[in-house]
């Protein structure tokens, strides 16, 4: 994404101070910064502005900026998605597994039901690999 609106074609996604021409690289990472923060403006997320906001208020994080209370709710709704679909996949391999008991009891309904035990498997996954260093922030 950060390459594709660059003029010039190369260099669009290094770091600042990297490579020929630093001081570009850092304009133009300032350039895509701000235009996808006043796209923000134009997105509606899932989650509701005065929900964000209100839950930002309660751990003590006041911002008039619709842009960043947007941005907390993009990252919170791909966060939720995440776990849903880490979700999806633990019951899917539950339903999968082979019943070893009896074969009579298959169920002939493959009609999946997301339990409790899918849910807190894909939230330990995530409190392994992400909460630790980008979410932890919001709970």
């Amino acid at each position: 994404m950060m390459g594709s609106n660059n003029p010039g074609g190369a260099g669009g996604g290094m770091a600042p101070g990297m490579g020929a021409g630093s001081s570009d690289g850092r304009h133009d990472d300032e350039a895509v910064l701000t235009e996808f923060l006043s796209s923000l403006m134009d997105y509606n997320p899932m989650i509701p502005d005065e929900l964000v906001e209100h839950y930002l208020g309660r751990s003590g994080f006041h911002c008039p900026d619709l842009r960043l209370t947007r941005l907390v709710a993009v990252a919170t709704q791909k966060f939720i998605s995440d776990v849903a679909s880490d979700s999806l996949q633990h019951c899917k391999a539950r339903v999968a597994a082979p019943i070893k008991d009896n074969k009579s009891k298959q169920p002939k309904d493959r009609r999946l039901v997301l339990t409790m035990d899918d849910l807190s498997k894909a939230l330990c996954e995530v409190n392994h690999f992400s909460i630790t260093s980008e979410f932890l922030f919001f709970f």
